[in-house]
Order: C-alpha cells, then structure tokens, then sequence
C-alpha cells in the first residue's frame, strides 16, 4: 500500500527531475505549490502524469471520477496516485 508521504517523495523526485531535465529553475517543492508555479508547461505535466503512471502501475484520472484538472498542486497529485493505488486503479 502506498502512503500519502511516500506517494508525495515520488512525485516531487518526478516534478524536480523532469524540471532540471528541462533546465527549469525551481526553488524547494514541499508539496503546496501549484503545478503551473512550479514550471510545469503542458509537455511536462503530460510526461510527468505518464511516469507517475509507470512508477505507481495506477491511473487516477482512468475512470473518469477525477481529472487532471482538478489537480492544482504537487500534494493533490500526490494524493490522486495514493488513492488510485489504495483503490486498485490499475493503468
């Protein structure tokens, strides 16, 4: 099962690796910030949505219940994975 806090370390590792990859400079992510804040563009929210996918083997916005754009900041994507595998959402 997959916790909150270790669902989080996994997507801001994700968000801060794809930033740098990006050559985006980011100051501390902690979880409150806003994807958009964190310079996230488009292309790399897709891409971070797909590596999260692969990590957790789960899809939150799968089933229709939540999508993407519900998701404001780094901790409720978190959360969004969390609950996805808790639930068993499978990709």
């Amino acid at each position: 099962m997959l916790d909150k806090i270790e669902a989080l370390n996994t997507v801001r590792t994700h968000v801060i690796d794809l930033l740098e990859e990006a050559g985006v400079e980011h100051g501390a992510i902690d979880g409150s910030e806003a994807l958009n804040a964190v310079g996230l563009n488009s292309l790399l929210l897709a891409r971070l949505i797909i590596q999260l996918e692969i990590e957790f083997g789960a899809d939150p916005f799968g089933e229709g219940d939540l999508v993407i754009s519900d998701v404001r900041t780094v901790g409720e994507l978190a959360d969004a994975y969390a609950a996805a595998v808790s639930e068993g959402v499978a990709v």
